[in-house]
């Protein structure tokens, strides 16, 4: 290849959201021509009516079913493929499920010799109904290579037939803002921080559970940063504990300021539990909170060990005490909450943007070198090589390896077992 600049066109549904432009900006300064397509709105915290200005040029284009993540669809096929033909580019960078309606109509409208690149952040290996199996054959035929956020989901790609190229590539955080605090262990009073969305399953009542364990020894308080249904009971949790007054509930937040709530706090807790149908899939929190200096504490589950990284510390899934009991000791221990605190900051390094988007241009060029590649069937040998390859995928919180996408297969199981064989079959 030329010395000249990639040109890589960006498909992403999130876009809209500056905080999620932090990887565009980092490719950009790695060396990339940058091209962002985005929905014209896309209703989520964060999203902006009007675009900030960036470093690249970000092309606004109107979705069918907006908020919906994997069924959502570009509403002007023919405006789509202008921009593709404008920006006539090296290399197309999809930043959605293989499945999905997106990366179906996306790549439909592509030239037959552009390369492209996929994303994948499912770490449940899921049954899916049709035509989103299909889709996925489809996409794994057409794709030069995938970049997961994780190696839960790189093994369940793998073991789905996907035989390209596979690069994990964590999420990343922006260095300048999630920067260390001078937060120290002897502060007046001990802060303790959760944030995201506010569902039962992300934990709040084990945070404020673990929040009266350390009132037991000494001065502190929560700060609860999001929205959603769990939001409403934090005034009888902390009843309950024994803990109102203590726990502050703030709206969600930008990328700034929740910085600014982590570098204030003594440690960020994410006790996230699995579901029937969702486990964590990255953890945000555990990274910004370790670049910011906050120890981190929550539960070995999901992808969180592998992010941690070593810097934090993490109590089987499920055991409230056992974790309340180890904020409170990080409470009362500052030689142990140093440690941990300067082993978190430690693995924060190589999640910064900079270096994530350094190795993505690599994996670009790499894709364009490699061109489509044709997949395996999948299988039981399939899943047991991507099991060699990349570890095991996530298991639900009810013990299921291959759990049905839809609600209503999950419940009926002989519905969902006749569309499992009919899929089966349409892969032979």
């Amino acid at each position: 290849m030329d010395e000249r600049r990639l040109r890589v066109l960006r498909i992403y549904h999130a876009g809209r959201d500056r905080s999620h432009r932090a990887r565009e900006r980092a490719l950009v300064a790695a060396g990339v021509d940058v091209v962002l397509v985005v929905p014209s709105s896309w209703p989520e915290s964060g999203s902006e009516s009007t675009l900030s200005d960036e470093p690249f040029e970000v092309v606004s284009l109107s979705v069918s079913r907006g908020g919906d993540v994997n069924r959502h669809r570009y509403a002007d096929p023919a405006a789509l493929a202008a921009v593709i033909r404008r920006v006539a580019p090296d290399l197309v960078d999809l930043h959605e499920e293989p499945f999905s309606a997106a990366t179906h109509q996306v790549l439909a409208a592509l030239p037959a010799g552009t390369p492209a690149v996929g994303y994948t952040a499912q770490n449940l290996d899921k049954r899916y109904p049709p035509p989103f199996t299909s889709w996925e054959r489809q996409a794994f035929r057409r794709l030069s290579a995938i970049a997961p956020c994780s190696r839960q989901a790189a093994s369940v790609i793998r073991g789905r037939g996907f035989a390209g190229l596979i690069e994990v590539l964590p999420l990343g955080h922006d260095a300048a803002v999630f920067a260390p605090g001078e937060q120290r262990h002897s502060d007046d009073v001990f802060q303790v921080a959760l944030a995201g969305r506010l569902v039962p399953e992300k934990g709040v009542a084990d945070a404020v559970e673990a929040l009266a364990e350390v009132r037991r020894h000494r001065k502190a308080r929560l700060v609860v940063v999001g929205s959603g249904p769990e939001a409403a009971r934090i005034p009888e949790l902390a009843s309950q504990w024994g803990v109102t007054g203590h726990v502050e509930l703030l709206p969600w937040a930008d990328e700034a300021e929740l910085a600014g709530i982590y570098r204030a706090s003594h440690v960020v807790v994410v006790p996230s539990q699995a579901t029937s149908r969702w486990v964590e899939q990255f953890g945000r929190g555990v990274v910004e909170g370790q670049a910011c200096g906050a120890a981190v504490a929550g539960y070995a589950r999901g992808t969180i060990p592998a992010v941690a990284a070593g810097g934090a510390w993490l109590a089987a899934e499920g055991d409230r005490v056992g974790l309340a009991r180890a904020v409170a000791r990080l409470g009362q221990d500052p030689v142990e909450w140093e440690a941990l605190r300067s082993r978190g900051m430690a693995a924060a390094q190589d999640k910064q943007w900079d270096v994530v988007a350094a190795r993505q241009a690599e994996l670009y060029a790499r894709a364009v070198v490699a061109g489509p590649l044709p997949p395996t069937r999948a299988g039981s040998a399939s899943r047991a090589a991507a099991r060699q390859e990349f570890g095991a995928p996530a298991v639900t919180g009810d013990g299921q390896q291959r759990p049905f996408a839809v609600p209503v297969l999950r419940d009926q199981p002989r519905v969902g077992r006749a569309i499992g064989a009919l899929a089966d079959l349409t892969r032979r």
